[in-house]
């Protein structure tokens, strides 16, 4: 059953907070001594100072002495004063979340500074704009804004602002979230910053592309960014940025299910910030190790951090920190099966998100009180929740809340026999599941496109490079040219000397285009190899969608049609009718089961979601365990299934992915193997593999066939002897499963002879 726990794995932006020391108060009362005995002209700089100054002590200060400078400013007709006061009015406004006051002094302020042309005044309020409506979640228009404050930098040559500017403008794509434009204006600032040898700004875009790629599951590069980001922070013994780093190390690590490596990381966070005194990154270490023991299902651990994380944000007052912890906490008593204590949790984390309107978690909150319930077969007050819970999801657009109100109201109406309701919510459970992975789908293809295009960007910018270089060689070649010719004029021994030099210098020219040319070469090839993999996804996708609305709704319907007639008809059908639905109904079950666990175990294949564990098998053992459960079919078209696997044959592979290609390939022999035929199974050791067979005498294949098995691009799928149907995905399926376990799979066949399916697998050493 899947519980959504709301995985607090936070730190992904790094937040830090000011200390002020008392030499900054020495330069207020500084200010505030000379104040007096300057003139008027002084006083104004002196007055926004002050309110600069007091930006982080007190607001209402700062207001005050803007004011006082923007009245002096006017008496006295100082027009860069009072823009200045105007800015620092509209910050203050800023900084109390009044968008539309701050927006129009802002206004003010420009057409002041457009009328001095103070290029650096004019991009600093333009940035102002952008700050005002990104907070406002108008980023779009913050983009534009941002974008005229580079452009007014870019014309005064201020490289510390333009890259400035575009590291801005690449954390607002990143909010919307536009990954690919916030990834190339991470680049470009950083391209410049590495110019003006700013480490620990370096470290932070690095950073920033670590939690990119994290987000767009490109774990390897963000792994990348975020230990070169490391190395720096290392140098200049950034303690804040090391804690940072580590917690997001540890983000990625869990990501990939490596939870041991993930504590390793979290432990080490949680360490420095205890060291620190910073109580919200302990906090958030604490809750972070939490989950990966949850994952880990060491819930007695899990639960341990939980707590400890809880009094940190109880004694911190963060009331989103305490619901979570109190979530976290209440579904590990509910795994524990302690339900009282799990709902006392659930119960506060639930009044809590009512009390801080947080309408996301408390979708969530509903639906773990009616899983709670519902272990507890109290069905009306599960049913209760789970009517909040889909309500709010629905208002909310929230599909993963939603699919988990559906699964656990078609888990109620079966415990309770209903099971018309059951199937009613297991179809829109299935439906929104569906959308869920279309959505998935359609995200792994932008991904793919921006880890591509990205790839590509920085690839250019190092042939813009290599032809600047060129450039100035060119440039240097027409200098040593010229020079050449007046050497001639004054001595004709020269010519010799030019000539030499002239062939020399086409010589490296054409060695540089040669250069460039095998670059761009190399650029086409991966355009080519992105364009395929870009068809291979689309491929996946349309056949994820041809099985979604055909092959898995026809047997849908069936079982829909004759369960509805038996229900409906009970007491007109004969008993031999009822037998034959009966039949009919659990055939199309058990199909559509096989069909459901082959669906899920490729898209896992996909995702790359698959854990391969192996281990030491019993092959003979193994199969004689498959062979039980295709008895039925078997006998059922009186077809005999031989074992002549040796019974000490003994792979290193996963049990499960084994038991998955033996179900599969010894189905699809039963399908095509005519009535009263044979399969036999036997298995050889070859060079440190075993080559297990399933061999039949059915109705063939073609050798044109054949070419389109195992491709997911080619549409085969044909019917059994029996006229059984297919999808053509149980091969496809063996050979992702049979790749990732480092073996092979091929296939010998002869049209109305049979055909013969083979696969290797490890030997362990």
């Amino acid at each position: 059953m899947y519980k959504a726990k709301l995985l607090l794995l936070i730190s992904f932006y790094f937040l830090s907070t000011i200390l002020y020391s008392q030499n900054e108060r020495k330069v207020i009362d500084s200010l505030l001594n000379v104040l007096e005995n300057t003139e008027e002209k002084q006083k104004i700089d002196i007055l926004n100072e002050l309110s600069l100054k007091y930006w982080n002590f007190s607001l209402d200060s700062s207001l005050y002495f803007a004011n006082e400078a923007l009245n002096i400013a006017h008496i006295v007709q100082d027009k860069k004063g009072i823009s200045d006061a105007y800015n620092r009015i509209g910050n203050v406004y800023s900084f109390q979340n009044e968008n539309e006051l701050a927006l129009e002094f802002y206004q003010k302020c420009l057409d002041i500074r457009l009328e001095l042309e103070d290029s650096k005044g004019i991009s600093n309020v333009y940035n102002n704009f952008a700050v005002s409506y990104s907070a406002e979640k108008q980023r779009g228009i913050a983009i534009e804004y941002f974008f005229k404050a580079l452009k007014e930098s870019q014309k005064r040559n201020d490289d510390k602002d333009i890259a400035s500017y575009y590291n801005s403008i690449a954390t607002t794509y990143t909010e919307i979230p536009d990954y690919k434009n916030a990834i190339e204006n991470y680049i470009l600032s950083l391209e410049i910053t590495k110019t003006l040898n700013d480490d620990l700004t370096i470290a932070n875009i690095y950073n920033s592309l670590g939690n990119i790629y994290h987000e767009i599951s490109s774990y390897e590069e963000a792994l990348k960014y975020f230990l070169d980001a490391l190395k720096i922070y290392e140098k200049h013994d950034e303690k804040d940025g090391i804690s940072m780093i580590y917690n997001n190390l540890g983000i990625v690590y869990q990501s990939l299910k490596e939870n041991d490596k993930a504590l390793t990381y979290y432990e080490k966070t949680l360490e420095m910030d205890r060291i620190s005194g910073f109580k919200e990154g302990e906090a958030t270490a604490l809750n972070n190790i939490g989950t990966a023991y949850d994952e880990k299902g060491d819930k007695v651990k899990a639960l341990e951090y939980y707590n400890e994380a809880l009094e940190i944000n109880k004694e911190l007052d963060l009331t989103d920190g305490v619901a979570m912890a109190l979530n976290n906490i209440g579904l590990i008593y509910l795994d524990l099966g302690e339900y009282e204590k799990a709902y006392k949790n659930l119960w506060e984390s639930t009044e809590i998100s009512k009390e801080i309107n947080d309408l996301y978690s408390l979708s969530n909150n509903y639906n773990n009180l009616a899983n709670l319930f519902l272990s507890q077969k109290q069905y009306n007050e599960a049913k209760n929740y789970l009517v909040l819970a889909s309500e709010l999801a629905k208002k909310l657009n929230v599909k993963e809340w939603l699919v988990e109100s559906y699964e656990l109201y078609s888990q109620l109406y079966t415990e309770q026999n209903d099971y018309k309701k059951a199937m009613e919510y297991f179809k829109l459970y299935s439906e929104t599941k569906d959308s869920i992975f279309e959505r998935a789908s359609n995200n792994s293809l932008a991904e793919m496109k921006i880890k591509y295009e990205t790839e590509f960007l920085e690839t250019e910018n190092k042939i813009l490079k290599k032809d600047n270089k060129i450039h100035l060689l060119e440039l240097q070649r027409q200098k040593n040219i010229k020079n050449y010719w007046i050497a001639f004029s004054i001595l004709i021994f020269a010519l010799a000397g030019l000539g030499f030099n002239q062939v020399r210098l086409k010589k490296k020219t054409n060695v540089l285009l040669k250069s460039k040319n095998k670059q761009l070469n190399d650029a086409n090839e991966k355009l080519v190899q992105s364009e395929n993999n870009l068809k291979e996804l689309n491929a996946t996708k349309d056949k994820f969608f041809s099985i979604i609305a055909h092959d898995l709704k026809n047997p849908f319907q069936s079982l829909l049609g004759f369960s509805e007639t038996l229900f409906n008809q009970l007491d007109d059908l004969e008993k031999e009718d009822i037998i034959e639905y009966s039949r009919l109904i659990n055939e199309s079950s058990q199909n559509l089961f096989n069909l459901l666990g082959n669906l899920l175990q490729w898209a896992k294949s996909q995702l790359g979601s698959i854990n391969v564990s192996p281990k030491d098998i019993n092959l003979y053992e193994s199969l004689d365990d498959i062979l039980s459960l295709l008895k039925i079919p078997a006998e059922k078209k009186k077809i005999t299934i031989t074992n002549q696997v040796k019974e000490k044959t003994v792979i290193f592979a996963d049990k499960h992915i084994v038991s998955t290609l033996l179900r599969n390939l010894i189905s699809n022999a039963v399908k095509f193997t005519n009535i009263g035929g044979e399969i036999i199974i036997s298995s050889e050791v070859v060079n440190k593999e075993v080559v297990i067979s399933v061999k039949d005498n059915g109705k063939g294949i073609s050798e044109e066939n054949i070419k389109k098995l195992f491709k997911i691009d080619q549409e085969f799928s044909t019917k059994g002897t029996e006229n059984e149907s297919g999808t053509g995905l149980g091969l496809i399926l063996c050979k992702e499963l049979i790749t990732q376990s480092n073996g092979k799979i091929f296939v010998e066949s002869v049209l109305g002879k049979g055909s013969n399916f083979k696969f290797t697998l490890p030997v362990k050493e």
